[in-house]
């Protein structure tokens, strides 16, 4: 497995400034800092020089070539992170104040704080991008689309 922070041999482009960076991880963190985005919410696709075309860096840690050209997906707007609705889905217990920001806070919150899950309370979080989360194990997801913007549902009620 690669690690993010290995450099590209060919840069990483900022789609709005003259930003230039062969660190993965760097050029993440300018589009958060600088233009309050991430590569998903711009509408970023990553192309490989292998052919491979994917809206993660996932691939970068599996390729042997791993050299990826940022490409934007048609003319739409650049989503901001200030644009994403946080969940307002307070937890299933009554007596705790919490409300996570994001479906997978809320899986760890319930196992964390209330040694629980999501199946054990009877409900299940949908994201917006339809994603239906009941337990840990959609990390992957949380990291394509940022898991801001989720409901809870009944398991009963499928």
């Amino acid at each position: 497995k690669k690690d993010h922070s290995l450099k590209q041999k060919i840069d990483l482009e900022c789609f709005e400034c003259e930003y230039r960076s062969r660190s993965v991880n760097a050029w993440q963190a300018h589009l958060r800092r600088k233009h309050s985005t991430t590569p998903n919410l711009a509408g970023c696709i990553l192309r490989c020089e292998c052919g491979t075309e994917t809206v993660s860096f996932d691939h970068s840690q599996k390729c042997e070539i791993s050299n990826t050209t940022v490409i934007r997906n048609g003319n739409k707007p650049i989503r901001r992170l200030t644009d994403l609705a946080v969940a307002d889905v307070p937890c299933v217990y009554p007596q705790c104040e919490a409300y996570p920001k994001t479906a997978i806070a809320y899986v760890k919150h319930l196992y964390d704080h209330h040694k629980s899950t999501l199946t054990a309370n009877g409900v299940y979080l949908k994201c917006s991008c339809g994603l239906k989360v009941r337990h840990a194990t959609h990390y992957v997801h949380h990291k394509e689309c940022d898991g801001r913007t989720y409901t809870m549902h009944r398991l009963d009620g499928e």
